[in-house]
């Protein structure tokens, strides 16, 4: 399998190597053992060499970190990314993706692989943004949709569960969430800046840390029941849902 999702990286799964195969891993990363291959190295070694290196194939072990989308100009991006599609490539990870969830495309782009028809990252980005925003209705990263989009995974993870109980606020509560919003929509004018200083006040109010990536927590959350909130819990659930049907993808399962 091109694209692996695992507990631990020993278990990762190699098929039988060409010649001049090259492990790239981010620091950091417990990369095991591979029999066969022409040298390991640090991503930010690899940099400094790639174009010295003539490989039949990468294994990349940590492009979660390796990529960000701060980073994602580079020109090494563009050599391993573009100039080298025609090198094979595996992509090893501990998670689907790290934040936003399409970032999951970036495993699939640098892998050739996967069913997406989307060829650059700012494209894919966009239309999760739209679909995060409730500006669309539908996006391939929809649990429903993912699973035809991945192709050529395997996972060993565990799924997800998250639950949130809302509470009534007090009238206090209300009275200074309608001047929170009115604090940050003076300040801010963009979506994603008045999302995140809004959640940041409440946290700071109610002493609880809600985020984006509590989803990933096994625990009962207990929140106030705000429209902040509420939006924030919604995407948690959306993030859960795609992050659990691309592990049932890489289990085998429907």
């Amino acid at each position: 399998m091109k694209i692996q999702f695992l507990k631990n990286l020993a278990d990762c799964k190699i098929p039988k190597l060409p010649e001049d195969t090259y492990v790239i891993y981010k620091d950091g990363y417990e990369v095991p053992d591979i029999e066969g291959i022409r040298d390991k190295v640090e991503f930010e070694e690899f940099k400094k060499i790639y174009q010295n290196i003539h490989a039949n194939m990468f294994i990349v072990f940590g492009l979660n970190r390796i990529i960000t989308p701060s980073n994602r100009c580079d020109f090494i991006f563009e050599h391993l990314f573009t100039l080298s599609a025609d090198v094979e490539k595996i992509s090893i990870d501990y998670l689907p993706f790290i934040g936003e969830p399409w970032r999951l495309w970036f495993h699939y782009g640098l892998c050739q692989c996967g069913n997406f028809g989307i060829p650059y990252s700012y494209s894919i980005e966009t239309e999760w943004k739209h679909w995060f925003y409730r500006n669309m209705n539908d996006s391939r990263f929809e649990a429903s949709n993912i699973g035809i989009c991945i192709s050529d995974t395997y996972s060993d993870l565990d799924l997800l569960e998250h639950n949130v109980d809302f509470v009534n606020p007090s009238n206090d509560d209300l009275e200074w969430y309608e001047e929170a919003k009115a604090f940050v929509f003076e300040k801010y004018n963009t979506p994603k800046l008045l999302i995140n200083n809004l959640l940041k006040l409440a946290n700071k109010r109610f002493e609880i840390k809600y985020t984006f990536d509590s989803y990933k927590k096994d625990t009962l959350a207990e929140l106030p029941d705000l429209n902040i909130y509420r939006f924030v819990s919604d995407e948690n659930m959306r993030r859960l849902e795609t992050f659990n049907k691309i592990v049932k993808t890489g289990r085998g399962e429907h």
